[in-house]
């Protein structure tokens, strides 16, 4: 019994998303990860291609991603994100490390590394 337990448990967090503050959520397609806005019934809205770590305030959510072998820094200002927006309203970035370490002081993003 303990062993169907234990496969149950990790089958339930095999499946559970890497990074889910709502409506954002990190989520596989064919291999690919992304960062996506959730609409629902399983279907996203992609943000930032290949997310390697993030973190999120209130407002904003810092991402270091790694999209096209290309490692940047980039940030989403949550308070003008929905589902109906352009991405170019509310998805910041590319940024070298020095140009968000900036930007962290500036708007108060939250930090986030490149390891």
């Amino acid at each position: 019994m303990r062993i169907i337990l234990v496969l149950v448990l990790l089958t339930l967090i095999g499946c559970s998303p890497l990074w889910e503050e709502s409506p954002y959520e990190v989520y596989y397609i064919d291999g690919a990860k992304t960062l996506g806005y959730r609409i629902g019934e399983g279907s996203y809205i992609g943000r930032i291609d290949e997310p390697i770590n993030i973190n999120a305030n209130e407002k904003y959510i810092s991402v270091y991603a790694c999209s096209y072998k290309t490692c940047s820094f980039y940030y989403i200002d949550k308070t003008k994100d929905h589902k109906f927006a352009e991405h170019d309203e509310f998805v910041f970035g590319p940024y070298t490390n020095e140009q968000f370490t900036t930007l962290v002081k500036k708007f108060g993003l939250p930090s986030v590394s490149s390891e």
